[in-house]
């Protein structure tokens, strides 16, 4: 009897390791999809610590996604939103670089942002005496624009706009556009909104410009176009900037020649833009103060001595004067500032008509105001002050972008 109930629970043992030897087998011989779900349901690794077990916790994959973002974002990578933004459509990335171009709600024709510069190249001849324009950007809001630099000849103008900075623009493209692979596109405006547009593009040829000037190398289309949509830019399969939508006209031999619209290269714009008037730039913004580098017990920052009457420093109550009565400015927008070139230079990567926080340290408090930057004076008008230690000019390059100049 003893010998039987030892041959039994031999018998269970052999059967219970071969149960569980079997699935291990399986996975070896299952296919790689098989494999991978043996793995994922494989127990959680087990760590050695201080002589006793420790089980790891499998991580949860709910919130890693998010974790990770949170993680990127952190170390200075890109954010949701330029992460959105980069998933658009090519089409409607370069649209977001499209204004149109309006006078008194009136559309005239469209405009193409100049990437990192924030001015508009469009065409000239919608625009007629080139005041009271305004600027339709993507977000719907509209900017005041003057004209800064034109060629009659191509056609060609430049807007500079008196408020905000539109960050996001348009690059030039190096590929030849008139090529049969080539999946042109321009853009047109309806209901407010700026949609992308197939093009076709025949050749090179000669046009007569304005002025009656020859044009060569001028890009003819084949395609119809709206006269609403003058000044639109023409882009490639990448959205960069092939030519822009001007105006010209097609010799006839014998007769007139025949009005058409055309593609205005990039060799005709980067000449242009390279003509572009030192004085064709946007106003710099301008605080209205005077001030001295200063260090206290407790902090750096720019102490200041003279506060210009209905500036916009004036208007969010800053104190100049003594040690004692002044206020000192520690940092704008967050970003510290130690010195008056420091404080210009910080200023000056913001806009006018921006909103712009500034921490101030005065009595031994720590306060925050808000001012509404707007263009700097009349310079003529205030050449007569010749302040402690003025903050340095604005620049006035006047350079354009250099995807479109090299």
């Amino acid at each position: 009897m003893k010998r039987w109930r030892r041959s039994l629970a031999f018998a269970l043992a052999l059967s219970v390791a071969g149960a569980l030897a079997s699935p291990a087998a399986r996975a070896q011989d299952a296919p790689d999809e098989e494999a991978q779900e043996a793995e994922d349901e494989a127990p959680p690794p087990v760590q050695q610590q201080k002589g006793r077990r420790k089980v790891i916790p499998a991580r949860a994959d709910v919130g890693g996604k998010d974790r990770r973002a949170t993680a990127a974002d952190a170390k200075g990578g890109p954010s949701e939103k330029d992460r959105g933004k980069a998933e658009l459509p090519v089409e409607e990335r370069a649209a977001r670089g499209v204004a149109i171009i309006e006078r008194g709600g009136q559309v005239l024709g469209l405009g193409a942002l100049l990437a990192g510069d924030g001015r508009i190249l469009t065409a000239l001849s919608p625009l007629g005496a080139g005041n009271e324009l305004t600027a339709r950007l993507a977000d719907g809001t509209t900017v005041r624009v003057k004209l800064g630099h034109h060629d009659r000849a191509w056609d060609l103008a430049l807007l500079v706009p008196q408020t905000g900075k539109w960050a996001e623009g348009l690059t030039a493209s190096s590929r030849d556009p008139v090529r049969p692979d080539a999946q042109i596109r321009s853009f047109t405006a309806a209901r407010g909104k700026v949609a992308a547009v197939p093009l076709v593009l025949r050749s090179h040829r000669s046009l007569i410009g304005g002025d009656d000037r020859q044009l060569e190398e001028a890009i003819e289309l084949g395609s119809r176009i709206s006269p609403l949509d003058l000044g639109a830019p023409i882009v490639d399969e990448d959205g960069r900037v092939v030519a822009v939508l001007g105006r010209g006209c097609a010799p006839n031999e014998g007769k007139p020649c025949t009005p058409v619209a055309f593609g205005a290269p990039i060799s005709a714009i980067r000449s242009f833009l390279r003509n572009v008037p030192p004085t064709a730039v946007q106003p710099a913004a301008w605080l209205g103060i005077q001030g001295v580098s200063e260090a206290s017990q407790v902090a750096k920052g720019v102490r200041v001595t003279v506060v210009h009457p209905e500036s916009p420093a004036d208007e969010a109550r800053l104190k100049g004067g003594d040690r004692a009565g002044s206020d000192m400015i520690l940092a704008v927008d967050g970003v510290p500032v130690t010195t008056p070139e420091a404080l210009a230079d910080a200023i000056r990567t913001h806009a006018v008509g921006e909103k712009v926080p500034l921490t101030l340290l005065s009595g031994g408090k720590y306060r925050q105001v808000t001012v509404l930057l707007r263009a700097a004076p009349d310079p003529k008008a205030a050449a007569s002050k010749k302040p402690e230690a003025e903050l340095p000019p604005p620049s006035s390059s006047g350079k354009a972008t250099e995807e479109y100049r090299k």
